[in-house]
């Protein structure tokens, strides 16, 4: 008996020192000191591209939004945000994550990058500048401007095709809409909008993967005409509407549109 309970106590200590290295090295890993944002894990730096949509909710500064995510190392930052989104989206994450990240990928998309600027310098991990612990809530969308694009843009959208299609299977899908780079790469993450009397829907390509990365669809109400806005690029698209289908007779029905978009540098 006197020899058994040193065994044990003996035991118990070597489990307890194996328990806090497996927590320490594999679990919960520290990070080294000075490291900077571009060695992050993968799921670090997924964390610091949240914390960095949540910065530009509470100082709407897209331009220090996107010198972060150079530091991050992320070069195409609106692609590397939307693909983000799409992926939060799809894994049912918190709305007010889904939210920023989406605002994030259309700030990003819509306004070019600012000539002559130099990037933060990259901070060793963990001293991004402090978020708000209680962002504000998302508002509604305005309506969209009718104004001139701007000068420039981070990328161009041209339209490749407009195809009515009627399809007794499909009634009232409305749009479809499947946008490629310039080497026929299906995109995802790509921001889309649709307007129509001041009431904007918005949506991104990516959410059905089984359709294809760069597919979104979306179901537009019979007979009424929307302005599309794709990439954050101006003009709109105007007159997009569901075609009729054996129109003037009994077996009319509401058909779909199928848009192919490509983006272009």
């Amino acid at each position: 008996m006197s020899t058994l309970r040193p065994n044990l106590l003996l035991l118990g200590v070597m489990l307890g020192v194996a328990a806090g290295l497996l927590a320490g090295w594999v679990v919960f890993p520290a990070l080294a000191a000075g490291t900077l944002p571009a060695q992050l894990s993968a799921d670090h730096r997924e964390a610091q591209m949240i914390m960095i949509a949540m910065a530009l909710r509470a100082d709407n500064n897209v331009e220090r939004a996107r010198q972060r995510l150079q530091a991050l190392g992320v070069d195409d930052a609106a692609g590397a945000v939307g693909a983000l989104a799409v992926r939060a989206e799809k894994e049912g994450r918190a709305a007010l994550t889904n939210s920023v990240l989406r605002d994030l990928t259309l700030a990003l998309s819509s306004q070019p990058q600012a000539a002559g600027v130099e990037a933060e310098p990259a901070l060793p991990a963990g001293t991004l500048a402090a978020q708000p612990t209680a962002p504000p809530q998302a508002t509604k969308a305005a309506a969209l401007p009718s104004a001139t694009a701007p000068a420039s843009a981070n990328f161009t959208y041209e339209m490749l095709s407009s195809t009515p299609m009627c399809d007794p299977n499909q009634p009232g899908l409305g749009l479809e809409i499947y946008v490629v780079d310039a080497n026929e790469k299906e995109l995802a993450g790509v921001p889309i909008e649709l307007s129509n009397d001041g009431v904007v829907e918005r949506f991104f390509t990516g959410l059905k993967p089984e359709r294809g990365g760069g597919y979104a669809d979306f179901q537009m109400l019979p007979n009424v005409e929307y302005a599309l806005q794709i990439g954050g690029q101006l003009p709109l698209f105007e007159g997009v509407s569901a075609p009729q289908c054996n129109a003037g007779t009994a077996n009319a029905f509401a058909g779909y549109l199928m848009l192919r978009w490509q983006r272009r540098p």
